[in-house]
């Protein structure tokens, strides 16, 4: 039996297999109301799950996933219903896909001197017109032959901690949250995990963070019922979602995982009430780079 809903789901505008009009018709197939286009750093794959979601009756919000990093970890921030016309929201995902260009050629040369030979050409060919992402480099290099599958890829060359690693390039999630909080949106600490602590969670909340994602397939049933709790503690709301990104493994994980409806009728109730309070944008944002703050 699947969810009605699903707040977290990846399309080929990133690093998603499927584009948004197909992971709308699943959504439908499987009888879901309510989803949520979330690719990272970007909102190009929205207005077509919007406009297919219309036609099929099922409700599409618009989303973002933003990297930020806190205290040396990574983290990742969700957008809900976000204006994808901003122009700030277009002027970040310029400059995002920028850095992650730059970033795809620093992990090409370094390919190089382990003797695996990607193109940037390849690469780019394979994003087809998305920002580049870790796996579309990994998808070259598979079909090169120089590895057989996507985990061998990650856990050989270019992984975290793999001999062809660069960081990605990230911001401080209190630069996302206005971001998001400008254009509109509600902004969630995605798959917390264990990645931050109840601090490092109240420290967000005083600068604006709406919500926190419960619910994920990364999160056994102890983790969600301690988010729940967090959340009820900070007067946090709730999302939550597959993190679906498409390939053969994780196509099932569409509308599976058990999201209550009331987590989206909380949020719609928020913003009707108490609308985003936009807050005056950033010009430049502070990198993360090679673990240091750089201007």
């Amino acid at each position: 039996m699947f969810s009605k809903v699903d707040l977290h789901i990846h399309s080929n505008h990133s690093d998603g297999r499927f584009s948004p009009e197909k992971i709308v018709s699943i959504a439908a197939v499987r009888r879901l109301r309510t989803i949520s286009i979330t690719d990272h750093d970007n909102v190009f794959g929205v207005s077509a799950a919007l406009k297919i979601g219309k036609k099929i009756g099922i409700e599409v919000i618009p989303g973002i996933e933003l990297s930020v990093k806190k205290d040396d970890r990574d983290l990742h921030l969700l957008g809900y219903y976000i204006d994808i016309d901003y122009p700030q929201i277009l002027s970040y995902i310029e400059f995002f896909r920028e850095e992650r260009l730059k970033r795809a050629q620093k992990i090409i040369e370094k390919l190089d001197r382990l003797h695996v030979h990607v193109g940037l050409e390849e690469v780019m060919s394979r994003a087809n017109g998305a920002p580049i992402c870790r796996v579309h480099i990994a998808d070259v290099i598979i079909k090169k032959g120089y590895a057989r599958n996507i985990h061998e890829v990650f856990q050989t060359y270019i992984g975290d901690t793999a001999p062809a690693s660069v960081p990605k390039f990230k911001i401080y999630p209190e630069e996302a949250i206005q971001l998001i909080a400008d254009a509109g949106g509600l902004s969630f600490i995605a798959h917390p995990g264990s990645d931050i602590s109840p601090v490092g969670i109240l420290e967000l909340n005083d600068v604006g963070l709406n919500g926190i994602e419960t619910i994920h397939s990364r999160h056994n049933q102890s983790q969600q019922l301690y988010y729940h709790k967090l959340a009820a503690h900070y007067n946090l709301l709730e999302s939550g979602g597959s993190d679906c990104h498409g390939d053969d493994m994780h196509e099932s994980l569409i509308g599976k995982l058990h999201v209550p409806e009331e987590f989206v009728n909380k949020i719609k109730a928020y913003r009707e009430y108490i609308q985003p309070t936009a807050i005056s944008s950033p010009k430049s944002y502070r990198a993360y780079e090679m673990g240091k703050p750089s201007e």
